[in-house]
Parts: structure tokens; C-alpha cells; sequence
């Protein structure tokens, strides 16, 4: 969920995946498990038959589906991009889960691309995010706007 925040000079976009979203999407990556052990497991195979590639395959991706949610889980960031303007400073604070924080500063002069990316959404209206490379290769992705224009205002300052 993004929060945005403008006071006096500062412009702060706020990204978090709360702990409840965390838990769930963990969750939801332990229920594919269940078809490698209905599949293979449980049956108790004693030697290679034809059906077992297919019970393999399907137990396969069961099992990639599983990392998917339980990466998105552990390795969803939470991101703070703060521009001050007034100092012409970026601060990125940002953590996944098993990692401490961390900090990057960076001076506008350090942009060396910065453009609207466009998520074009099949359950949803299109969304809008800042995209900011940075000369040592560091890339923030941040903010989730309603239209283009909204994401403009915020990257003009840039």
C-alpha cells in the first residue's frame, strides 16, 4: 500500500507490506505442498510407472507456485523514498523481511534516468509508479498513482 506525504519542501512516498498480508501469502504457499504428498507421497510409489512424470510434473509446479507466494512473503519490501527539494537530496530507507534496513542518499544529480512506468492491471484500473536509476545502478521503483498525470507532477520536481 503506498501513502504519499507533501509538507514543506518534502515529498515522501510510503510502501508497506503489513505482517497480516505476510502471513497469509506464507500460508497460501504451504497449500500447494499438499499435491506432492497426495501425488507421490502418499501413495507410496514402489517403481516408475508412466504416471508418474505426469504426477511429477504437477507436484513440479505446485511446488513453484508455493516458492512464488512464499518468496512474495519473505521478500516483500517495505520502502520509504523521501525527496527533499529544498536540499535536491533522495533518501531510500527500504527492508524485506530477513534483511536489516537500509539507506541510500543520493543528490538529483546522481539521476541518470527517471520516467512514469505504466501497470496495466486485468482486475483493475491502470496504475502509475516513478522509476529512478541512479549513477551506481540502484533503481527505486516507488509510488502507485491513478493516473499519469498525478505521477508527472511528482517526477517534475526531479
Amino acid at each position: 500500500m503506498s501513502k504519499i506525504t507533501q509538507t514543506n519542501g518534502k515529498i515522501e512516498i510510503t510502501e508497506t507490506m503489513s505482517t497480516g498480508i505476510r502471513v497469509f501469502l506464507f500460508l497460501l504457499g504451504l497449500l500447494p505442498w499438499m499435491a506432492p504428498y497426495e501425488l507421490l507421497i502418499k501413495p507410496g510409489w514402489t517403481g516408475f510407472h508412466i504416471s508418474t512424470l505426469v504426477f511429477l510434473s504437477i507436484s513440479l509446479g505446485a511446488i513453484a507456485v508455493s516458492m512464488g507466494f512464499i518468496g512474495a512473503a519473505i521478500f516483500g519490501m517495505n520502502q520509504t523514498a523521501t525527496f527533499d527539494l529544498t536540499a535536491r537530496t533522495i533518501t531510500h530507507r527500504y527492508e524485506p523481511v530477513i534483511n536489516a534496513l537500509q539507506t541510500k542518499r543520493y543528490s538529483f544529480n546522481d539521476i541518470t534516468t527517471s520516467e512514469v512506468r505504466e501497470h496495466n492491471w486485468d482486475s483493475g484500473p491502470t496504475t502509475y509508479s516513478l522509476e529512478i536509476y541512479f549513477k551506481d545502478k540502484h533503481k527505486i521503483l516507488c509510488g502507485n498513482f491513478p493516473s499519469r498525470k498525478e505521477a508527472e507532477e511528482i517526477l517534475k520536481y526531479l
